[in-house]
């Protein structure tokens, strides 16, 4: 276990009104020296994320590394694939609840406060943090649109590692037929239920290990319609 001191963020904590979230979202290839990596690298920032979204997080014997100043969520599995890191500054101020659904790759978090938030008049908003892969076949992914892109009445956030490409996220890009059919119903399904895309198209969030690899938009962000405001 991993346990490197994290003092408090500098400057005032986070109302009980929650009007600020900062979120990173990050695929740690199954590495501890990437997930450090990132920990450490929050030492140079005047203030931490509020929460840390983690794909592929590095497992050793069903255990997560730690990092002081955070608390981890993760499925109950043995080698989950998502993870959850939120700082202790903002569980102090607002409540967290993990939601599972039985499997590795999928983890939902249900935040909410006797106050208000992002100044609309809801009290609770959830985030969903995927890792959606391809199967055996190719032709079908880990998680499915309809798990990514429920219809909620109340905010939500849907981000991850996707490994879908599309036109809409990346319209530069030239697409196989494979590729198009297979991330077709994940747009589909989030523009029937009023979801948007909050990637800048064509900006990368994935650049490639290797030099003949291309950079890539397979990390996607989406909202709902009540998220908007």
């Amino acid at each position: 276990m991993i346990n490197r001191p994290m003092p408090p963020p500098v400057g005032q904590g986070l109302a009980p009104a929650l009007v600020f979230l900062s979120i990173i979202q990050h695929n740690c290839l199954g590495s501890w020296n990437v997930f450090l990596s990132l920990f450490e690298s929050f030492r140079e920032a005047t203030t931490y994320p509020s929460m840390v979204l983690l794909q592929d997080p590095p497992v050793n014997k069903a255990h997560l590394p730690s990092f002081n100043g955070f608390k981890s969520f993760f499925p109950p599995v043995r080698k989950p694939r998502v993870a959850a890191y939120v700082h202790m500054s903002f569980l102090s101020n607002y409540t967290v609840l993990p939601r599972f659904k039985g499997v590795d790759d999928v983890l939902a978090l249900d935040i909410s406060t006797d106050e208000t938030l992002f100044g609309t008049a809801f009290h609770s908003f959830r985030i969903i943090n995927a890792y959606s892969t391809n199967t055996v076949d190719h032709r079908v992914h880990s998680v499915s649109p309809e798990d990514l892109f429920p219809d909620l009445g109340f905010p939500l956030l849907v981000l991850g590692d996707l490994n879908i490409h599309n036109p809409l996220s990346d319209p530069l890009r030239h697409f196989s037929q494979r590729e198009i059919s297979s991330s077709t119903p994940y747009f589909e399904k989030a523009a029937e239920s009023g979801f948007a895309l909050l990637n800048p198209p064509g900006e990368y969030p994935r650049f490639p290990l290797v030099g003949n690899a291309r950079p890539s938009v397979i990390d996607l962000a989406f909202a709902n319609p009540p998220y908007f405001p």
